[in-house]
């Protein structure tokens, strides 16, 4: 399933921009912080000033930061807070992960559908790679929730409807359920949870490649309600402990 061809600019950006986001959403770029300078993204990212510069673009016009001509660009003061009122710092209950995730099964079933008709070359190589440092993180006890949510972006990006690309990017990363409860590890081992996220992954990619829209429509709400599901079971735990407690 492998493609050789070259990474085209808008990958790149991508890339860049869930990185910038990533790190906004896990509290190492706090509200009111600098962002490295342009050329230290482009040391440590290992891209061109151009995609650069797209994806501090890109950033803006999400909210999450803001830029000072000569002085450089800032996080906003409100960029812990999506646009929906989802926290980004972490702290959301199970619940409102539980309707974030309903909202997600709603969009990306259809953007799924669509990336199944519209994607490129390009946008089935960003794809892959995301999979692919997944499956790298999950060798070296990594969670893979930046290049999880890279994935979902690299759909929501083939669907070639920017509005689902814009509302999903606002969610950022903390969107991705084990981002704020972790697994129980009395259900399920974390590298087992992992390998069964990546399994539904494949499905994903398997038949947005095979350009059947009604199987990746079914292969997102399989993977979204999973999480839903797993979610729910933690939200119940947590109360039950809660009340064992009192």
């Amino acid at each position: 399933m492998d493609l050789q061809i070259q990474v085209p600019s808008g990958s790149l950006t991508e890339k860049v921009v869930a990185h910038i986001s990533a790190q906004i959403g896990n509290g190492a770029l706090a509200p009111g912080a600098k962002l490295p300078s342009e050329a230290e993204i482009v040391r440590r990212q290992s891209v061109s000033r151009t995609v650069v510069r797209e994806a501090i673009s890109r950033l803006q016009a999400m909210g999450l930061i803001v830029t000072r001509h000569g002085i450089g660009s800032f996080v906003c003061e409100q960029a812990a807070k999506g646009s929906f009122g989802f926290e980004r710092n972490g702290r959301g209950t199970a619940q409102e992960q539980l309707a974030i995730l309903e909202l997600r099964i709603g969009l990306e079933t259809e953007a799924a559908a669509l990336a199944a008709k519209r994607r490129t070359a390009g946008d089935l190589e960003a794809m892959q790679r995301a999979l692919a440092e997944f499956s790298e993180q999950m060798g070296t006890g990594g969670d893979g929730i930046d290049p999880d949510f890279r994935f979902h972006i690299a759909i929501a990006k083939a669907a070639h409807n920017r509005y689902f690309l814009d509302i999903l990017s606002s969610l950022g990363p903390g969107a991705i359920p084990r981002s704020r409860c972790r697994v129980d590890e009395q259900e399920i081992e974390p590298r087992e949870y992992l390998q069964r996220v990546a399994n539904e992954h494949e499905d994903i990619l398997s038949a947005i490649l095979r350009g059947d829209s009604d199987a990746s429509r079914a292969a997102v709400r399989n993977h979204l309600g999973n999480g839903r599901e797993r979610m729910r079971r933690a939200a119940d735990q947590l109360v039950l402990q809660g009340a064992q407690n009192r």
